[in-house]
């Protein structure tokens, strides 16, 4: 809850410091995802999948010089593939980054950016995973995707009039899911296992 009240914070602070001297942009956001999600690799295989993002976006440009920020409202989807099982997480993010402006000319500029973003799971949330590897061939596993994930946002791009392109490493902060073998008792307790995801994202913005 702490996670979500950061970002919430960070948006409503970021609104009430524009004035009429700002300028506001409204567009509309998308892009590909590469998701690069870590576990146990003694016990799983993972491989990375495309995914990808889309919608709303807004930009605020501040009266102080090339300082700025956007919070963006998208449909979030990324695969990963454990164990020949591909995991699909469907997710609403709010990212919230703070912007430095950089312009090249009158009609084009670089920026660099980075904020918090919060996600929230929409989709399936519980899979079915085998371990293959080692004295644990034949053990059911149970992985199960957060209802929320908190993360952070650093990247830059290019803008050039109603236009942008931007490059984006988004780094897991908390956990996005948990792997549990249900065989034991024990292992209920002892044989939990945590992931994390990271991302690398391609975007292209279209401002209205």
């Amino acid at each position: 809850m702490k996670k979500v009240k950061i970002v919430l914070v960070m948006a409503i602070a970021m609104l009430g410091v524009t004035s009429a001297k700002a300028q506001v942009s409204f567009g509309v956001k998308g892009g590909l995802n590469i998701s690069e999600m870590s576990l146990d690799e003694d016990v799983f295989n993972t491989s990375n999948r495309m995914g990808f993002f889309a919608g709303p976006i807004l930009r605020v440009s501040l009266p102080i010089p090339t300082l700025g920020f956007d919070v963006a409202a998208l449909y979030d989807q990324r695969e990963t593939k454990i164990n020949d099982e591909t995991v699909k997480q469907q997710s609403i993010v709010i990212p919230a980054n703070l912007r430095l402006n950089l312009g090249l000319s009158d009609v084009a500029g670089i920026y660099v950016a980075a904020g918090p973003q919060i996600g929230f799971n929409i989709g399936d949330d519980e899979y079915s995973l085998k371990d293959l590897k080692g004295s644990r061939e034949n053990a059911q596993n149970n992985f199960q995707l957060k209802k929320s994930v908190f993360s952070v946002n650093v990247g830059g791009g290019v803008n050039f009039g109603h236009f942008e392109v931007g490059v984006t490493y988004n780094i897991g902060i908390s956990n996005t899911a948990e792997v549990k073998d249900f065989n034991s008792v024990a292992d209920k307790v002892y044989d939990n296992r945590k992931a994390k995801s990271n991302s690398w994202q391609l975007s292209g913005v279209i401002y209205f």
